[in-house]
């Protein structure tokens, strides 16, 4: 009856008015549109790729939001194609098409297919099971479509939910309403594996007698870990070296608010220091925000780095897909997002032996806050806090290696993920 009346409910109201807003929105965030135009086509395109396909091997299917949550899967998708599977990944975000567009990318190579996921009317969801005909539609993190969770249900169809996360708070279960919208999606999973206990006992309270929610651990230890020891390294300018190296990465304005004044006055007290600037949107307007802001200190972007002068102190990355190797050369890291939507990744600085910093909204990432806990890492409010905090470091620098000598080796304990999940996703796909 719950689950009947939310499908009515997402079908006849939430769908048609997300339809209105979002091609309201189109017409103000280029983003929005980006996404629309880009899915132009793909029915086609998976036509194609699935006609390509080997019938005798299952075929599982992963959903991923964004660039982030791809790298979740990763580890995992290796693992189900060396065990004879072949793999299909579908993704939300037009950040994840830009990510699995870069030239030098080998990330899907072995992949049957990686578009965007269709809009999720119930007359999509059909045509595209019925196209991939998938063995196990896999769902990392949290990104939940209902139509296509229920639909894949009652075709009986398995799925499960990897690296599973609800954030403190998170309107899935912190209010009735959202706890019964879960409870019909949650039922039709197989398996719920989750990246900590804190994330099973949400998951629970929505959904409090289902048989297979368990603690995993999250992919992306392993994901970074495996990328890391396999990276190409940027080559930075000369300058750089025997310099100590700062990366801010995946910098959004609001973060750029707090930071910029900070790390001016560190570039004018302490000669050693090296600044690497690479925001998260890489916008012309972006870039020369900063290319101002540092208008008295030498600068170069990373397109005309060969043309560095040897006295540059900043290198402005104006392009995508280069800052996990960035970070290897990282004596310390602000990681953005964190004064936006959600801290972004800083996992790959810290895999990378970096000591980190992030802003205040870091509840969406499990490994902020145990590494909080065990003050491995730095929440940053404003631009005083963020000031104190490099000048600390700055000022110690031998411990600002130690600590993240211990950042690293907090990574590589979490790893393990990826194996224990596997066997969940193959069971009974041979």
């Amino acid at each position: 009856m719950t689950s009947r009346f939310w499908f009515l409910t997402y079908n006849i109201i939430l769908i048609p008015l997300l339809s209105v807003i979002v091609n309201i929105l189109a017409s103000y965030h280029s983003k929005i549109n980006e996404s629309i135009e880009k899915r132009k086509g793909l029915w086609e395109r998976l036509e194609e790729a699935v006609s390509k396909r080997n019938w005798q091997k299952p075929l599982i299917w992963f959903h991923v939001a964004s660039a982030g949550e791809f790298l979740q899967a990763q580890p995992l998708i290796v693992r189900c194609i060396a065990e004879g599977a072949e793999c299909a990944v579908t993704y939300s975000s037009v950040n994840a098409y830009h990510w699995l567009q870069r030239p030098d990318q080998t990330e899907t190579q072995n992949l049957l297919v990686t578009e965007f996921l269709p809009v999720d009317k119930i007359h999509n969801v059909r045509r595209l099971l019925g196209l991939l005909q998938p063995s196990r539609l896999v769902w990392v993190s949290y990104d939940l479509w209902p139509n296509l969770v229920w639909e894949t249900y009652r075709q009986g169809i398995p799925q499960s939910l990897v690296s599973g996360i609800i954030h403190v708070g998170s309107l899935r279960t912190s209010f009735f309403a959202g706890r019964s919208f879960y409870h019909s999606l949650y039922e039709c999973l197989e398996h719920i594996l989750n990246v900590s206990e804190a994330d099973s006992q949400r998951v629970l309270s929505a959904i409090p007698d289902h048989p297979q929610v368990k603690v995993m651990g999250d992919t992306r230890c392993d994901s970074v870990l495996e990328r890391r020891d396999n990276i190409e390294i940027p080559q930075l300018p000369p300058a750089a070296k025997d310099s100590f190296v700062f990366v801010a990465g995946s910098t959004w304005p609001q973060d750029e608010s707090c930071i910029f004044s900070g790390l001016q006055e560190a570039l004018n007290k302490f000669p050693e220091l090296f600044l690497v600037l690479a925001p998260h949107e890489p916008t012309e307007e972006h870039l020369e925000n900063a290319e101002n802001f540092f208008s008295g200190t030498p600068m170069v972007r990373w397109s005309h780095v060969t043309e560095a002068a040897l006295d540059v102190r900043i290198l402005l990355i104006d392009s995508v897909g280069i800052l996990a190797g960035l970070y290897y050369s990282a004596k310390m890291a602000y990681v953005g997002g964190a004064f936006t939507t959600g801290v972004h990744n800083i996992l790959e600085p810290v895999a990378m032996g970096a000591a980190v910093a992030f802003g205040p909204k870091h509840n969406n990432s499990m490994e902020a806050l145990t590494m909080l806990e065990q003050k491995l890492a730095t929440t940053v409010n404003n631009s005083t806090e963020f000031r104190n905090w490099i000048f600390d470091i700055l000022g110690n620098q031998e411990n600002c290696i130690i600590l993240g000598r211990e950042s690293k080796k907090f990574v590589e304990t979490q790893a393990g993920a990826a194996d224990l999940c596997t066997p969940f996703l193959m069971n009974g796909l041979s």
